[in-house]
């Protein structure tokens, strides 16, 4: 293979895989200690509040039924196509795939500051710390308790959904407190670790809906596949 044929096969791999790298890079936040002071530590092992997330999960686990089960096992795999239960039965990867690559590019982003949070606290996950009281009742994640990765994303995901339909923000929403809910259920989190969640999300969509990169984005994915479909 001559010079200009092998440069022209490392141009064309190029261009098929650059795409790929730009829509996985993160949106720029601050770094993770901004976020780490912002959210409150989790409370001390064996505490007041520590007793009392104790007793949530437990009760949450008693008042669970089979199909409370069944979904929080669904949603352990979660991503933005959850929100089709809000969005309709047409929300999906195949239907919206820039909305796919752009809500992929926003879990890389918020992995930044909560995988910095949980590193820095390590709490324990409910099942592995109490295992005489809370059941494993789903597939299990690795890594820390506090906050939960699910119920970021899924209120992070809310909140972005709802700049896209407005109109199903409150579901959209509830729906983000049922995957939250879930975590709790399937004893993979602690009540504490969803409100520190909800807070990190909150942080993340504000820090975000000041970044232009980010808003000119967002707008680019409202037109191509929002206002068509």
């Amino acid at each position: 293979m001559n010079a200009f044929r092998r440069f022209g096969l490392v141009a064309v791999l190029m261009a098929s895989v650059c795409p790929l790298i730009a829509a996985e890079k993160p949106w720029p936040l601050p770094p993770g200690t901004y976020f780490l002071e912002r959210i409150p530590p989790p409370p001390a092992n064996l505490g007041f509040r520590d007793r009392m997330d104790l007793r949530h999960s437990v009760a949450e686990q008693a008042q669970a039924e089979a199909a409370d089960i069944a979904k929080a096992e669904g949603f352990v795999q979660f991503n933005v196509f959850a929100f089709s239960d809000v969005l309709g039965p047409k929300f999906t990867a195949k239907n919206f795939p820039a909305t796919a690559m752009f809500f992929n590019r926003l879990e890389t982003t918020a992995n930044g500051p909560k995988n910095f949070i949980k590193d820095h606290y390590a709490r324990i996950r409910p099942y592995l710390a109490h295992p005489e009281s809370i059941k494993l009742l789903i597939t299990p994640d690795s890594g820390f308790s506090y906050p939960s990765g699910h119920a970021t994303r899924s209120w992070l995901y809310a909140q972005v959904l709802s700049e896209l339909a407005p109109a199903k923000r409150q579901a959209l929403l509830d729906h983000a407190a049922a995957v939250a809910r879930s975590r709790v259920i399937g004893g993979m989190h602690y009540r504490s670790d969803i409100a520190a969640s909800r807070e990190l999300a909150d942080l993340i969509f504000h820090s975000l809906d000041r970044d232009p990169e980010f808003v000119a984005d967002l707008g680019r994915l409202r037109i191509s596949e929002w206002t068509t479909k």
